[in-house]
């Protein structure tokens, strides 16, 4: 990751606000190909907002964003709220995905991540999968090869998906990261099978979610059925 500090048309930015980087320059932008071609690109169209303003006597000390000019001017000699510092810190993080550079990085990185997923699937499904499909024939074997190609697919899925989390979680604030990442430990925790289970024979988790429903419902029928009991005791009393 490219030092902000050795950036040109940053430090010639800051400069003349007497202003220091603490997290408004999404970390997207410091990993590019080409830092300084795309920081700079990323600060053509930005200002450096002073969230209480200098005509006030505000200072870049008091605390500051790049925000799209346009929303700096047409405020004017205002104090920016929360509401407008978020926008500023989000819209930045959002053209920094687009930023020179920015999607060919993006993608090729998903792409990499998708193969070294698809790759660690395959070996890992052979591993447990191997002695199966040797002895296994016709049919069989050609359900194993199936099962395979699924837990694989399914693998480059989640590696690509999980290397587009990560940029935009890189292109957003520092606390929107957390946040981000946070988020999706949580998911992937969920999604995950339970002890026991072979996360990559989807027919077996068919089966436990069946298996699981099938309890439910029998559950549910034994309650029915108990609380159903008293009155069909309290009926036979009232007939004898």
């Amino acid at each position: 990751m490219a030092d902000p500090n050795a950036l040109a048309a940053l430090q010639e930015r800051l400069s003349r606000h007497g202003a220091a980087v603490t997290g408004q320059v999404p970390d997207l932008l410091l990993r590019a190909p080409d830092p300084e071609a795309a920081v700079t690109a990323w600060l053509a169209e930005k200002d450096l907002s002073h969230w209480r303003p200098q005509t006030w006597g505000g200072a870049a000390t008091d605390g500051w964003s790049f925000e799209t000019a346009g929303w700096n001017r047409a405020r004017g000699a205002e104090a920016m709220d929360p509401v407008e510092i978020g926008q500023a810190q989000l819209d930045g993080g959002l053209d920094a995905l687009g930023a020179p550079g920015m999607p060919g990085a993006i993608g090729i990185e998903s792409l990499e991540a998708a193969l070294l997923a698809a790759a660690v699937a395959l070996a890992w499904w052979l591993h447990r999968h191997h002695r199966e499909l040797l002895s296994a024939q016709g049919e069989a074997q050609q359900t194993l090869v199936q099962q395979g190609l699924r837990a694989v697919g399914l693998a480059v899925l989640s590696g690509a998906g999980a290397s587009l989390v990560l940029s935009l979680a890189l292109a957003l604030i520092p606390g929107g990261q957390a946040l981000l990442l946070a988020g999706t430990a949580v998911r992937v925790s969920r999604a995950l099978p339970p002890a026991g289970v072979d996360p990559f024979d989807l027919q077996g988790r068919r089966g436990l979610q069946s298996c699981r429903s099938s309890r439910n419902a029998q559950t549910m029928n034994t309650n029915q059925d108990s609380s159903s009991e008293p009155a069909v005791q309290a009926t036979e009393r009232s007939l004898e």
